[in-house]
């Protein structure tokens, strides 16, 4: 296991116990204590992770709150982007759908659908979609992330490098002029990347929140993205104006 695969397992292991002992990660990683102190610290470099004597806790300046919460938060205007957001696909498209809870609401439009080859990491939106046997469902697959029901990790990765799909869509934590679209999980966003990579056309939803605003992690620069689809038309033009010099469609859901 590399140091982003024990990384990756530390940070799925904060999510599930919310603190971890430096002794039990080196027993179950089969790696020196050394090495678990080495992966800590640069965890907590990043901003991660707090440390304390003997192990590790979450630093809960990290920002991102609770699934079962987000997914109740500004919900109306989740829906209105759902409903743009599907008017962008076709009977025989295969795409992408991102984490998040936004990208859940497009589940459910797509739902409705037929013909539609998604792939996902995402359970939530797996168990939206299995109600409907014409959508054809790729799981790529991964490490579980218990508290988000997310899968992610090296072997998700390696699937991913062999599907291409025609539209991903992509939720975040922040979209700013600067950083881009940003989120929070360092695991999720590396999948996240990559399928920015293998989609023909990347569609960002974002809700009026979500503007002027960074997480940790950059998922994409503002040159990756095709399109962005929020609520409403906000009072500060600044990231709006950073969207249109580099050519992104900016659509806003009624």
């Amino acid at each position: 296991m590399n140091s982003t695969e024990r990384k990756e397992y530390i940070l799925d292991s904060l999510d599930t116990k919310h603190s971890v002992r430096i002794n039990e990660l080196s027993q179950n990683l089969k790696v020196t204590r050394e090495t678990i102190r080495r992966d800590l610290n640069t965890l907590e470099k990043e901003g991660m992770i707090k440390k304390v004597h003997g192990g590790a806790i979450l630093d809960n300046q990290t920002g991102e709150t609770d699934y079962e919460k987000r997914k109740i938060e500004r919900w109306h205007a989740k829906e209105k982007i759902a409903k743009l957001a599907a008017s962008y696909i076709e009977e025989g498209d295969s795409i992408y759908l991102d984490y998040g809870t936004t990208t859940l609401a497009l589940a459910k439009e797509i739902c409705k659908m037929k013909n539609i080859t998604v792939v996902t990491n995402t359970i939530p939106i797996i168990n939206t979609l299995l109600k409907n046997d014409e959508i054809d469902i790729i799981i790529p697959g991964g490490l579980l992330r218990s508290n988000e029901s997310s899968l992610f990790g090296q072997f998700a990765l390696n699937n991913m490098c062999e599907i291409f799909v025609n539209i991903g869509f992509f939720g975040c934590s922040g979209i700013e002029s600067k950083a881009g679209v940003t989120s929070h999980h360092m695991g999720e966003v590396q999948v996240s990347k990559q399928m920015v990579q293998q989609s023909q056309n990347v569609i960002i939803l974002a809700d009026q929140s979500k503007f002027g605003t960074m997480a940790f992690n950059r998922t994409a620069s503002l040159e990756e993205i095709d399109i962005v689809i929020t609520d409403s038309l906000g009072t500060d033009s600044k990231d709006y104006d950073a969207l249109n010099e580099h050519g992104i469609e900016l659509n806003f859901a009624e």
